[in-house]
C-alpha cells in the first residue's frame, strides 16, 4: 500500500511541477505593434455560482454581475494568430477597427503542446 501513496505523490508533484511552470513562473512581458481587426460589443449580463457539495444548507445560488465591454482583436506583428482584449466601452472608445496599437502581453507555454498568450494592455501606437 505504501508504493500507491508513493506512486500517487509522484503524480501529484510532477502535476505541481507542470502547473507552476505553465501557469505561475515568472515571464517576460513583451511589447508589439499590432492592428485592430475587430471591435465587438459584449453586452452586460450575470454569472450564476451555485455551491457547490451535498451540504449546502439553505445557501442560494449567487447572482454576478458582468459588465459590457468590447472585445478586440488584435493581428500583432511577430504572432500568426490573433489576439484578443477586452476593455470597458469608456476606455475603448479611443479605439477602433483598422487602427494601430502598442500591446504589452505574457506568452505562456507548455512546449509545443499548448501556447496562449495574455494581453496586459494597450494604447494607441
Amino acid at each position: 500500500m505504501t508504493k500507491v501513496y508513493l506512486f500517487t505523490a509522484a503524480i501529484f508533484g510532477v502535476v505541481g511541477i507542470i502547473i507552476w511552470f505553465v501557469f505561475l513562473r515568472p515571464a517576460n512581458e513583451q511589447t508589439d505593434l499590432g492592428t485592430i481587426r475587430t471591435k465587438t460589443f459584449r453586452p452586460a449580463g450575470t454569472y450564476t455560482q451555485y455551491q457547490p457539495g451535498a451540504e449546502r444548507g439553505f445557501r442560494t445560488p449567487t447572482e454576478i454581475p458582468i459588465a459590457e465591454v468590447y472585445v478586440f482583436e488584435i493581428l500583432l506583428n511577430r504572432q500568426d494568430e490573433p489576439v484578443t482584449y477586452s476593455l470597458n466601452t469608456t476606455a475603448s472608445e479611443r479605439f477602433s477597427v483598422g487602427q494601430r496599437v502598442r500591446v504589452k502581453y505574457i506568452e505562456r507555454s507548455l512546449g509545443p503542446f499548448w501556447r496562449r498568450i495574455y494581453v496586459l494592455d494597450m494604447e494607441p501606437a
